[in-house]
Order: C-alpha cells, then structure tokens, then sequence
C-alpha cells in the first residue's frame, strides 16, 4: 500500500481527496496548514511514497512548503495542484523541486492516473 501526504487549506478538496485516494486502494494523510504538514513530514518522510500539496495557501505557499520538504527528503515525488498557471510560478516551482503540476479543475481520474504513473 502506498502512502500519500495530501496538503490544502480547503477542507472540502482535502476530505473529497482523501476518500477517493482510499477508495483506489491508497493510505492518506491530510493536512490544511502546511506547517502542520511539515513537522508529519519531518517524521514520516521516510515511510511517503507521494506528496500532493496545494499552491496557494496561507501563511506558506506551496513553493516554500516544498523547499523546506526538498530540504529533508529530495528523492520523494511531489505535486503542485493550482487553479493559476503562469510561466513565472512553472519555473519557481520546478526550481524548488516538484516532480510535476496539475492544474485545477481535476479529476479523481486524473489525479489516479498522475499518481499511478509516478508510483508504477
């Protein structure tokens, strides 16, 4: 079974997010504040197969929570969920360190398929 960390300050997407993920078969930890999602992955980093995290947030931004993740652990996939795409936040992103961004609106399908191709 593999572990997802999922990260978004909209408790809607996270507990929609979470149910589809276990319904696929996955193990998920959900977090809304991303310092909150920082200290689990401090902790669990090692046993994470996946991290989701949203970009917009407040307090700290997707960019920033994926830095400090980079910091610990630069081997694990990570991905940036925005409803924004612009060319200047694609390469701030990438220069932190995210394996991929998907962009909202997204289907449980979609975000499966994303994960099933990274984790297989």
């Amino acid at each position: 079974m593999h572990n997802i960390l999922v990260i978004d300050d909209e408790s809607i997407t996270l507990k929609m997010t979470k149910a589809g993920l276990e319904r696929l078969g996955y193990k998920v930890a959900i977090f809304s504040r991303p310092n909150e999602a920082l200290s689990y992955f401090k902790e669990k980093h090692n046993e994470l197969d996946l991290i989701m995290t949203d970009k917009s947030m407040p307090k700290m931004n997707g960019v920033e929570l994926v830095k400090r993740m980079r910091e610990i652990n630069q081997t694990i996939p990570i991905f940036v969920l925005t409803g924004f795409a612009s060319n200047e936040d694609d390469i701030s992103l990438r220069n932190a360190g995210i394996t991929d961004i998907l962009y909202k609106p997204l289907s449980m399908r979609e975000i499966a398929d994303k994960i099933k191709e990274i984790l297989d």
